[in-house]
């Protein structure tokens, strides 16, 4: 490329101040169109209003040290669950309905489209860290044509975020004393169940329990003593048992002299016999009753014994005695030694028997006392599941009845609560548009299409305007320029 091409044109304010007086109109045009869209705007775009309702988030009245709610989840959480339900398409619907909103839309859009829209106008605001558990307070806003209308929707909104966070605290309070109450009535089944199979082991193992175990020592113990005061009383009896067969021997073999002479006399055995049957028959007879087997059998061995004793007289056995001998029933003596035989053999006999009970009586305390190792630990299984199941039902109770109060704080609405703080305002000046934005925008747009329009128009124009733009092009000097002719006509 020749050097002379290369001369690079110096542009100076003086040509842009030219150069927008030359390209002016097509500066101007695009403005004055950008105004009139400015004033358009204002005649055409519907204003829009805003109405806020500010709520607070109410502690609970009553200290958490004397009712403790059942509601854990935080108050952001909450809220955002109360949203969804507030805004669903049922209430929504309802509000549109209720205040006759959109409807210059109503024939073009459906009612899920309406409600889609109506959504959009609605914002729900937290005020502060949405992650606190103390949230204090949040804003509902409304956005809408009609100012008075904006407002009472708002208004409605906040009735109904404040009557939906009542009814969701009263439902989980009642849900939660409901659910309570239906374990517990599980856990008292169980319980009671628990009870009865106690109840059954200690009817069934009564002697054999771990509380019975002194009890049954003791008794043991006496039944020792009893038991060794019996062994000697039977020593004793069987003692005096010898003795007196002894005498009676000694008795039935002596000599007894009567009538100053010494005459021997042979004793009848069957009717020594005979006297002692009926002896020992009237011993019993003072104890026993008529129906006693002892007695029945001590009858017919007297009424044997008796036939016996005929049988001989008759047949003349006594003829061979040269002298009778004295009848030994008519011996104090005999008479006396007889009854006490009796009494002793009594005597020996209920102390056997007495001794066979206890025994008896012993070996079973003692049988008791060997299993109520083995009765401990299934008492102690079953108490341990028992204790542990009463213990569940007493917490559960418990937390039952501090359901229970908080379910009567929530019904008193004594619980945490929503209240409205500022209510819904009517809004005097309008939301959107906003005015000074609308003409600036239009001013950017007017002066930037005008400014870009010049410069388009400008930059693809080849003519020369000066001297210096032919120097800047070519590189030669200009000799001489004609001035602009103005023709008049």
């Amino acid at each position: 490329m020749p050097a002379w091409l290369k001369v690079e044109k110096q542009i100076q304010i003086e040509d842009y101040i030219e150069i927008i007086l030359r390209r002016k109109w097509f500066i101007i045009i695009p403005f004055v169109i950008s105004i009139l869209g400015i004033v358009l705007a204002f005649i055409f775009i519907p204003y829009q209003y805003k109405s806020i309702t500010l709520i607070l988030v109410e502690r609970q009245k009553v200290p958490e040290a004397y009712v403790k709610p059942t509601i854990t989840a935080d108050v952001a959480d909450r809220l955002s669950t109360i949203t969804q339900q507030v805004m669903s398409r049922t209430r929504l619907e309802s509000i549109i309905n209720e205040f006759g909103l959109y409807n210059d839309l109503r024939n073009r859009l459906t009612s899920d489209e309406l409600v889609e829209i109506m959504r959009k106008n609605v914002e729900v605001e937290v005020k502060g860290d949405t992650k606190r558990e103390d949230l204090s307070s949040f804003t509902i806003s409304y956005i809408g044509n009609n100012p008075e209308i904006v407002m009472h929707v708002a208004g409605r909104l906040a009735s109904l975020f404040i009557e939906e966070n009542l009814k969701v605290r009263e439902q989980q309070a009642i849900g939660t004393t409901e659910f309570l109450d239906s374990q517990l009535q599980d856990l008292k089944k169980g319980l009671e169940g628990q009870e009865t199979l106690i109840k059954a082991f200690k009817e069934r193992y009564m002697g054999e329990l771990p509380s019975q175990l002194e009890a049954n020592l003791r008794t043991l113990d006496r039944l020792q003593l009893e038991l060794q005061t019996t062994n000697d009383s039977l020593r004793g009896a069987e003692e005096r048992k010898i003795i007196l067969e002894k005498q009676l021997a000694d008795l039935n073999s002596s000599v007894i002299i009567a009538t100053g002479s010494r005459t021997a006399i042979q004793a009848d055995p069957l009717r020594t016999r005979l006297i002692a049957l009926q002896a020992e028959l009237s011993q019993m007879k003072s104890v026993y009753t008529e129906k006693y087997p002892d007695i029945i059998r001590l009858k017919n061995e007297i009424a044997e014994t008796e036939s016996e004793l005929k049988k001989g007289q008759s047949s003349g056995k006594d003829a061979a005695n040269a002298v009778r001998s004295p009848v030994m029933s008519d011996n104090p003596l005999y008479i006396s030694l007889s009854n006490q035989q009796i009494g002793v053999n009594t005597e020996v006999k209920g102390l056997r028997e007495k001794q066979k009970e206890i025994m008896k009586n012993i070996a079973a305390f003692q049988s008791r006392v060997e299993r109520i190792p083995e009765r401990e630990q299934q008492m102690a299984s079953i108490m341990r599941d028992y204790e542990n199941s009463r213990i569940n039902y007493q917490n559960l109770l418990n937390k039952k009845l501090d359901a229970q109060l908080a379910e009567n704080l929530e019904k008193r609405q004594k619980g945490e609560q929503f209240r409205i703080l500022d209510p819904a305002n009517l809004p005097l000046k309008p939301f959107k548009p906003d005015p000074r934005k609308i003409i600036l925008i239009g001013i950017l747009i007017g002066l930037g299409t005008g400014g870009g329009l010049a410069y388009l128009i400008e930059y693809i124009d080849g003519s020369f305007r000066k001297p210096e733009d032919i120097y800047a092009t070519t590189g030669l000097p200009v000799l001489a320029t004609v001035p602009r002719i103005r023709i008049g006509r």
